[in-house]
């Protein structure tokens, strides 16, 4: 965790500290005001692995922000370890407006083209395809000594990760964590994407699986997503579906991993309630 007092840092850059966010498990974040009234960001790592993640991260940006049609955050060179960067326009809306949903399908299509060996030298996670299924297969496991899945969610999964047809066929840049609370509208329209910390050359299908378990549209966002130019292949529509249905494990090994007792509880409580039938 980097030791640094964020109002600090904005008063020594000219900047008026406004809200200091402490409820992220992983980043404390300020919101600021320079003297033209404009808004700026200020966002300091709480766990180590949040601070080795911030190089890449910026790396990143860099290289994404003249490729994807949305607006994307640039920090400040000047300043190292923690992310400063001009307020992105537009809010967070929790019940995003219809053209929201085709924005975003045009946004992914265009990160999903940025190509994989410049987006790896920035430092980011890359994990091919095979990757993608070991890593799944070795959550499985884990979920079934840590967090007592049941025979049926097991075998069921087996299947899944036996059958080459609905595992993505190529690794992408992925955003990986995109959803309401990372996504800003202005005038109805998507207009930035922000919390980039997830980011990896991956599996195309995560950037999915949010947006769709809230608000279902899968069909449409595939549809959307290949009008825009996003290659797609036979079963990424199964693939997504599962990676959904996977989520009670994604958060209790996340709650494990970072002794946070709520994400496992939550997450003991949703398996307990899933069957392999289950939407």
């Amino acid at each position: 965790m980097v030791d640094v007092d964020l109002r600090e840092v904005a008063g020594g850059m000219g900047l008026r500290p406004g809200e200091l966010v402490t409820t992220g498990a992983d980043f404390l974040v300020l919101h600021a005001e320079d003297s033209a009234g404009d808004g700026w960001i200020l966002r300091a790592p709480r766990r180590e692995w949040a601070l080795k993640r911030m190089a890449p991260e910026r790396a990143l940006l860099d290289l994404v922000a003249d490729r994807v049609p949305i607006a994307v955050p640039r920090w400040r060179p000047d300043v190292e370890d923690i992310a400063v960067y001009r307020k992105l326009p537009g809010t967070i809306h929790d019940a995003p407006p219809e053209r929201y949903f085709d924005d975003v399908a045009r946004f992914l299509a265009a990160l999903h083209a940025v190509p994989v060996e410049q987006a790896a030298r920035t430092g980011i996670e890359v994990r091919g395809p095979g990757a993608i299924r070991e890593t799944i297969a070795r959550k499985i496991h884990r979920a079934r000594a840590e967090l007592g899945l049941s025979d049926a969610l097991w075998h069921h999964w087996q299947r899944w990760l036996a059958d080459d047809e609905p595992w993505p066929p190529r690794s992408l840049l992925v955003h990986a964590d995109i959803k309401p609370a990372n996504t800003l509208v202005c005038d109805g329209k998507l207009s930035g994407v922000i919390d980039w910390t997830d980011s990896l050359v991956g599996d195309p299908g995560a950037d999915f699986r949010r947006l769709v378990s809230r608000f279902g549209r899968l069909d449409s966002l595939l549809s959307a997503y290949e009008r825009h130019g996003g290659v797609t292949w036979p079963g990424m529509r199964r693939h997504i579906e599962e990676r959904i249905r996977m989520a009670p494990v994604d958060s209790g090994l996340y709650g494990i991993d970072s002794r946070q007792d709520r994400y496992v509880k939550a997450a003991l409580e949703k398996l307990a309630r899933l069957s392999p039938s289950a939407g």
